[in-house]
């Protein structure tokens, strides 16, 4: 790092930073978010693989937002959103003045890494992440920090730069583990630029440097006892351990072999497509090709080292990301932004040189001014995404969580959601604030075992407890399985599972269910409505979802009417969620023709599978209708 460069990477980190928290959530969040939002003031431990470094960084931060620890997190991003910005340009300008040397041209490096960190600073994603409590932002402060140091070792004659890159590797990895697909790349850079540095005195040296920040990671079993949202208690006897507090259990929770299950879980093709959608998204075209032309200079010009660390670290982590198929993706190919963006900025100076060649060395200052061009293109993607990226009024979880809590719950209600961000502010709320502290949330995978394995067994086994349970919002189709009642502001609580009908014929109709019976209310009359519920029993899980159809036939079996067919369970409680024992009223609004002749009509019901059409079983007649 050259004095030179500290003062414009200050001010454009300055200036980045203050963008991102003017626009950062002013308050609690939703998600990871949120979680971060009480464990970095209360110095706790949240979701694998607990992320020591940022939670030691994030509750000295903390101690200045004690008022308002929410937005003290938020904040927390920006800065080292505002930090990424200022390494990167450091990072930018070193790699350009390698080019630059090559191309026989020494002036204009800054001005490209100027135009090359604008870019970066307004990248879509960055720009998200800066504004809420979360990890990427200090990984991608550790990506340049960690590339700029590489290059500024392979710049240097001396052996003692060393020890800081293996610093920033060393605690890049106590922050984010995708840090380790870095280490190819540094190590091929080095072994073309410093190959004196591969003795046994120097690397031994090094290795302490590495190694300790490791050391960090004993933050989680120091730190488990006093986060108390990971051992709730069910009832007094029944208390959930969600973090084993042993060698084992730790060492699994630092790898997230929780979410192993997600390596390869989605298709190839559909994260290429994703892949190619977000570059495309982030880029456009005018900067893909600009991308391609950095990549063209590297190998043109012959700076292979370069290529090896900025390639081969991109081709690792995008290898990676290819196969992981967790929901949030998206956010991992920050550090692929970072690399391509330079790559954009090399491009840029392989426009002026090609210009340059073109016309004559005279006119290079003169070409430098058309790189600013680029600036359209962050222009243009700030402006179309600004309405996401400026959270300063974003208060929705705090308004739906105020909502709930003015139900007058009772004190130890069981509040359940199908989705787990959504349950994350009452834990702030009961941690941060003092308030609700009797209540529990729910949702489905809070625990790795079958009882919570999705939101029916979630509901199963809050209602076993004997604890009074509500769902959080509206969830239509649950009422298939569960007796409910409205609260109030969305909220509802659940009474118990479905009875059987009085009566029950338990007569079979696959090997997944059994018919029970059946009730209406109206009057079967020509032009009348009638609302009709068929009851069936779950024997097994079903493994497909079904929709179900109610059709009225006369008695030469042709179809004069039917009700509108639909999924029983609606989106929250499918099929494929029903467990044997499960009752499930399929309630269906049929309404009659007005031209309906007198005479009897056979109500005939049953389900399908909607991909194909194909039925499961034939029709059950599970009424009849005599119209007067």
């Amino acid at each position: 790092m050259r004095s030179r460069h500290v003062v414009p990477a200050f001010l454009l980190g300055l200036v980045a930073f203050i963008a991102y928290a003017l626009t950062a959530a002013p308050d609690v969040l939703y998600g990871d978010a949120g979680e971060f939002q009480f464990t970095l003031p209360l110095a706790g431990i949240g979701h694998p693989t607990g992320y020591p470094l940022f939670h030691i960084l994030g509750w000295g931060w903390e101690r200045f937002f004690g008022s308002n620890p929410a937005w003290g997190a938020n904040l927390f991003s920006a800065f080292w959103g505002g930090v990424a910005v200022g390494v990167f340009y450091l990072f930018s300008v070193e790699a350009l003045e390698r080019l630059l040397a090559r191309l026989k041209w020494s002036s204009g490096a800054r001005w490209l890494a100027g135009l090359t960190t604008t870019v970066f600073a307004l990248n879509p994603t960055l720009w998200a992440q800066a504004t809420q409590a979360e990890v990427y932002t200090l990984h991608a402060a550790f990506v340049a920090a960690i590339l700029g140091a590489t290059l500024a070792v392979g710049r240097s004659r001396d052996p003692w730069p060393l020890w800081p890159l293996a610093l920033l590797l060393g605690l890049g990895l106590t922050h984010h583990l995708t840090t380790i697909f870095l280490i190819p790349g540094v190590f091929l850079f080095l072994l073309l630029t410093r190959p004196d540095l591969f003795h046994f005195k120097t690397l031994f040296k090094t290795l302490p440097w590495l190694l300790a920040p490791l050391l960090l990671y004993l933050y989680l079993p120091l730190r488990a006892p006093a986060s108390p949202w990971l051992t709730p208690q069910l009832t007094p006897g029944r208390t959930l351990a969600l973090f084993e507090n042993t060698l084992a259990g730790n060492l699994r929770f630092i790898l997230g072999v929780g979410f192993s299950s997600e390596l390869g879980a989605a298709p190839l093709t559909q994260q290429l497509a994703t892949a190619s959608g977000l570059y495309l998204t982030h880029f456009t075209w005018a900067g893909l090709v600009l991308i391609a032309l950095g990549l063209l200079a590297l190998v043109l010009e012959g700076d292979w080292a370069l290529l090896l660390l900025t390639g081969v670290s991109f081709l690792l982590l995008q290898l990676f990301n290819l196969v992981y198929g967790i929901g949030d993706i998206y956010t991992y190919y920050l550090p692929l932004y970072l690399i391509a963006t330079l790559w954009l900025g090399m491009g840029l100076a392989y426009v002026v040189e090609g210009l340059t060649r073109m016309t004559s060395p005279q006119w290079r200052r003169g070409w430098l001014i058309l790189p600013a061009l680029i600036l359209f293109l962050p222009a243009f993607l700030f402006r179309t995404y600004l309405p996401q990226l400026n959270r300063s009024e974003d208060r929705a979880a705090r308004t739906q969580w105020e909502t709930i809590l003015a139900q007058s719950l009772p004190d130890d209600a069981l509040l359940a959601s199908n989705d787990r961000d959504e349950m994350v502010p009452l834990i702030y709320i009961q941690q941060v604030e003092g308030r609700a502290q009797g209540m529990l949330g729910l949702f489905p995978l809070l625990a790795a075992t079958p009882d919570w394995a999705d939101l029916n067994m979630t509901l199963k086994s809050a209602l076993a407890t004997g604890r009074p349970t509500y769902v959080i919002k509206p969830m239509p189709g649950i009422e298939a399985l569960y007796e409910v009642a409205e609260v109030g502001g969305g909220v509802m609580q659940v009474l118990g599972p479905q009875p059987a009908p009085p009566d029950s014929y338990e007569a079979p109709y696959t090997p997944d269910l059994r018919w029970l019976g059946v009730d209406w209310a109206g009057e079967p009359v020509a032009e009348g409505a009638l609302d009709v519920t068929i009851y069936w029993r779950a024997v097994q899980q079903p493994q497909i979802i079904w929709h179900s159809f109610l059709h009225v036939v006369d008695a030469s079996g042709e179809k004069v009417t039917q009700a509108d067919d639909h999924r029983p369970g609606g989106v929250y409680l499918p099929s494929t969620l029903w467990r044997s024992g499960d009752v499930i009223a399929d309630r269906f609004h049929l309404t009659l023709p007005a031209d309906l002749a007198p005479g009897e009509y056979t109500l005939l019901a049953g389900f399908y599978d909607p991909a194909t059409g194909e039925r499961i079983a034939e029709p059950l007649a599970v009424g009849a209708l005599l119209i007067p």
